[in-house]
This record gives structure tokens, sequence and C-alpha cells, in this order.
């Protein structure tokens, strides 16, 4: 069964976690299925990461 799952997953640019929530929005799920989506929330927070710093490298080092 496919169970419906919604997290929330913040880290720093190495990798590193600071938040994980999750919910089992029509019940309970599985453990294993928490590691799959902290891993999912990884990559796509390394995708964010490369793409900010390349938007942002030419304009550093900021001013300020």
């Amino acid at each position: 069964m496919n169970l419906l799952t919604f997290s929330n997953v913040v880290a720093t640019g190495r990798g590193q976690l600071i938040e994980v929530q999750a919910t089992g929005e029509r019940g309970p799920f599985p453990p294993g299925q928490t590691k799959d989506l902290v891993e999912l929330a990884l990559k796509g927070i390394k995708e964010l990461c490369a793409i900010q710093e390349a938007v942002l490298t030419p304009c550093l080092p900021l001013p300020w």
C-alpha cells in the first residue's frame, strides 16, 4: 500500500541535517520510507545549492 507521506527537511549545503519532519497523512508508514525521503530531499537540496552557487558566484564577495 502506498501511503501519502509529507516531509520537511532542512539541511546545510554540506548535507548536514538541521530538521526532519514527516507525517503519514493516511496512516502509519514503514521506518525505511523515512530514510528514502531524507535521501531524496538531500539530493534536491544539493541540486538547489549548486544552482544558487552558480547564480551567486559572480556577485561574491558581497560588498557588505
